[in-house]
């Protein structure tokens, strides 16, 4: 863990230029701060011990000009330096929320399997963040809460020695407790992140399929799920809400008042015993609480850290994520894909999807892949997107390996269509766009009339700016499916996937789709892969694959494969 938090506390620094400069400004402000708060009881004990005895009213009204002055100079630095520290406090955040995105984008798909989505949008946002930075900014102030402390500690000694000496004994009565309080609240937090993030992904999951839920009644079952984990929170957050509370009176109430009390005690009897005057007192009693109130900063910053890092760890792990390095190795499509002996199961110890698979694709052809479901069909995309790697085996093109192939350049040549087409919010050129951001409109122009949907543009009263809602619920399923080949095209993809593309259409959509396919594959040579439940899409292929239990159990023509059902 100590070497994750310096690898941590590297990507904080980096995620600010001139961080140490920033940190250093920090310090001296507040140190400036905490030292000018230290003048007024200086400023007392001067005029109680010397010029209120003396009758010195002139000295008495200028120390109390001083003594007004100070604190409006020390709120108008707090003030700046709170202003400081929101803006780079704020940045940073931005910047490592942006640096924790991008390391989770960049892990392969093989990273997501089972992941809580929830939780791990959770953990991108700066919010989020900004827990950490503000750990790393607690650095410079503790510093310079330190360097005050000293000078505290310094002044009461050189009045006597014994008030100083009874002051440190603070320290290891009041850390102790404080500590072990803050181990057990760092545990119960972990629990009480994951239980968050299940209460989320229950709610979440809820609402993406409340059709499915309606139909079945299925609402009091969510509601009861949800109330479970959140009774569970519940609980733990009392044991926290109990631990906090006892280490909060340990610390600032009960410590504090003892070692005040013994303060003001041994300083009453110094003064009996004349060793120390009734200014002393004064300025002892204010330096007293500040002293406690900088030993309380340390112990609650510790405490508070450990409480957090149960909600640290998970960010730790984001930030230090090595994004892997793809390799800039290309491949040409010519002769033959070829899957040779592929082994492949998505999770180990839940059985092989694919076994021993051997397949040819050859270019400018129209594959069918048929099979039952969990036959493997779209696995094979998955291994040929690179989504995955198999376990055993290599799936070559023209003799290149893919498996040095970067997933990057996979999908400029690859362009998969599912049966749900995702579409991000947004309008429709913008989606277009994404898969070339340099296409011009003349260009979108072409590839839309290439799959038809000019005339439905033509409809719309914003054309291609028309706002298509969230996943292109606004769109038909056939169109959708064009607006994703288009996307392909845009690309100039020439293998296309095509994963159950004609499901969620009717009868004529799915003749339509069909066509432009063909129309496509002829005056763009390209190669399709087709997976499909509905033989009529395949009737044209030039050769269908039938799948069963992981292998290739006969590969055949549309003809002979619809002649032996």
């Amino acid at each position: 863990m100590q070497n994750t938090e310096k690898a941590v506390r590297k990507q904080v620094i980096q995620s600010l230029p001139g961080f140490w400069r920033y940190a250093a400004v920090s310090m001296v402000m507040f140190l400036a701060i905490q030292l000018f708060s230290l003048v007024p009881s200086v400023l007392m004990q001067r005029v109680i011990d010397d010029f209120i005895p003396n009758k010195q009213a002139d000295k008495v009204l200028l120390y109390i000009f001083f003594f007004c002055l100070i604190p409006l100079i020390v709120t108008v630095i707090s003030a700046y330096y709170r202003y400081h520290l929101a803006i780079i406090c704020r940045k940073m955040g931005q910047n490592l929320a942006v640096k924790g995105f991008r390391n989770i984008v960049c892990q392969a798909v093989s990273y997501f399997d089972g992941k809580n989505s929830s939780e791990l949008a959770a953990h991108c946002r700066t919010e989020s963040m900004q827990y950490i930075v503000f750990w790393m900014i607690d650095i410079p102030q503790l510093i310079a809460t330190g360097i005050c402390g000293i000078v505290i500690f310094c002044y009461l000694f050189n009045l006597h020695w014994s008030i100083a000496l009874l002051l440190l004994l603070y320290f290891p009565i009041a850390y102790f407790p404080s500590n072990h309080f803050a181990n057990k609240v760092q545990e119960m937090t972990k629990q009480i992140i994951s239980n968050n993030a299940l209460m989320n992904q229950i709610i979440s999951d809820t609402f993406r399929g409340i059709k499915v839920i309606k139909a079945m009644n299925l609402e009091e079952n969510q509601v009861e799920k949800l109330e479970k984990v959140n009774e569970k929170s519940v609980s733990i957050w009392g044991k926290v809400a109990l631990l906090d509370n006892l280490s909060g009176i340990w610390v600032n109430d009960f410590s504090n008042a003892i070692f005040t009390g013994l303060s003001f005690g041994v300083s009453a009897f110094l003064i009996i015993w004349n060793s120390l005057t009734l200014g002393s007192l004064v300025l002892i009693l204010n330096y007293t609480t500040k002293f406690l109130g900088i030993a309380q900063k340390f112990m609650n910053t510790n405490y508070n850290f450990k409480e957090k890092l149960g909600e640290y760890h998970k960010l730790f792990e984001i930030l230090t994520m090595e994004i892997p390095q793809d390799s800039h190795k290309d491949f040409h499509f010519n002769e033959e894909i070829r899957f040779s002996d592929i082994t492949f199961a998505y999770n180990e110890g839940r059985g092989d999807i694919l076994k021993a698979l051997n397949l040819s694709i050859y270019p400018n052809q129209w594959l069918g892949i048929v099979g039952s479901s969990g036959a493997g069909k779209t696995t094979i995309f998955d291994l040929l997107m690179g989504f995955y790697q198999p376990q055993k085996g290599t799936i070559t093109v023209d003799g290149v390996n893919l498996a040095e192939v970067s997933l990057a350049c996979r999908c400029a040549k690859i362009a998969k269509i599912s049966q749900d087409t995702f579409l991000f919010p947004g309008t429709i050129r913008e989606n277009l766009l994404l898969a070339n951001p340099r296409a011009t409109d003349e260009q979108l122009d072409v590839i839309l009339r290439k799959v038809c949907l000019t005339d439905f543009l033509a409809r719309l009263p914003h054309g291609l700016d028309t706002n298509i809602g969230e996943n292109g619920l606004l769109l038909s399923g056939g169109e959708r499916q064009k607006l994703g080949l288009a996307q392909g095209l845009l690309r100039n993809c020439k293998i296309i996937l095509l994963d159950e593309v004609t499901s969620n259409v009717d009868r004529d959509s799915e003749e339509e789709i069909k066509n432009i396919l063909l129309r496509l594959k002829e005056e763009n040579g390209l190669t399709l892969i087709s997976i499909s439940h509905r033989m009529d899409f395949l009737k044209d292929t030039d050769r269908i694959v039938v799948l069963e239990n992981g292998k290739i159990k006969e590969s055949t023509s549309y003809e002979a494969y619809m002649g032996s059902q």
